[in-house]
């Protein structure tokens, strides 16, 4: 009898352990078709398509907007394409609400979407983002020819970065992040003249005009300004950060790395540079 119970133990021992082989196996097939080895099914679709779906709202030039035709141009098209024919494929464009573009790449509707989107850390969970291509925080712009390098001797109406502006005249756009970052660098600097203005272009125009010693704005602004009006120069040191980047799918890995590799090359041969120039204009910086 002992040896008879013996065996249905070993028995239903034996039914356990192939139970668990099973399920491992099961579980192991399930993380292979998730994860798929590695694979980037993304990025083997774009190549056997030939195609690369990106999302834009082409309500925003001079990145993105919709030419006479109804073609979508601006650089951020632009810079798809360009990406796109490192890969030797083309880019197929799909018009979307700016809201709407981060939950398409979620869900699969897209592939990415180029569209000055801003890194949105809170969205990592669902999406990747690409090195930024472009900066479009805040900057100083200055009159051009008055600008010296941080920390050399301030004179009159000279002012290299921040900690030249004791004293000075600091135009901003009223109820910006201009505004608000004047209104604390006024706590460090006491005797800080700010002339808040109604936009952008009217804080630049009087740095132009000698109203003001500098002005605190987003560098789109700025770059439309400067190339416009050679009266203006931009310093070079950015004040707050406002990067824009490429939202790809969180899966795609591969993706990501080509993406991030087409972007180093293009920096690397001047196209990022070149795409600058054409529509925002050649920009006196410091």
């Amino acid at each position: 009898m002992p040896t008879a119970k013996r065996t249905e133990r070993r028995l239903r021992w034996a039914w356990l352990a192939l139970a668990g082989l099973l399920l491992l196996a099961a579980l192991s097939l399930l993380f292979w078709r998730t994860t798929g080895l590695g694979r980037d099914r993304t990025w083997e679709h774009i190549l056997a398509a030939g195609q690369w779906r990106v999302g834009l709202d082409p309500s925003f030039p001079p990145f993105e907007a919709l030419d006479a035709a109804g073609q979508p141009i601006g650089f951020d098209v632009d810079l798809a394409r360009a990406i796109a024919a490192t890969w030797g494929v083309e880019v197929q464009f799909e018009g979307l609400g700016f809201d709407g573009l981060v939950d398409a790449v979620q869900t699969g509707r897209l592939e990415s979407a180029i569209s000055a989107l801003p890194y949105q850390p809170e969205r990592t969970q669902d999406v990747a983002f690409s090195p930024a291509y472009f900066e479009a925080g805040l900057v100083l712009v200055t009159p051009a020819g008055d600008k010296l390098e941080a920390g050399a001797a301030v004179g009159a109406g000279a002012v290299g970065s921040l900690d030249d502006l004791a004293g000075r005249r600091l135009a901003v756009e009223w109820g910006s992040e201009g505004d608000v970052q004047a209104r604390l660098l006024r706590r460090r600097f006491p005797d800080l003249v700010l002339l808040p203005e109604d936009t952008p272009q009217a804080a630049l125009l009087a740095v132009a005009e000698g109203q003001a010693d500098a002005a605190l704005v987003d560098h789109i602004s700025a770059l439309q300004a400067s190339a416009a009006d050679p009266r203006l120069a931009i310093s070079p040191e950015v004040i707050v950060s406002d990067p824009y980047v490429i939202v790809l799918p969180r899966k795609a890995p591969e993706l990501q790395r080509q993406v991030s590799t087409a972007l180093q090359t293009l920096q690397a041969d001047g196209t990022l540079d070149a795409l600058m120039a054409h529509w925002f204009g050649p920009t006196p910086t410091e």
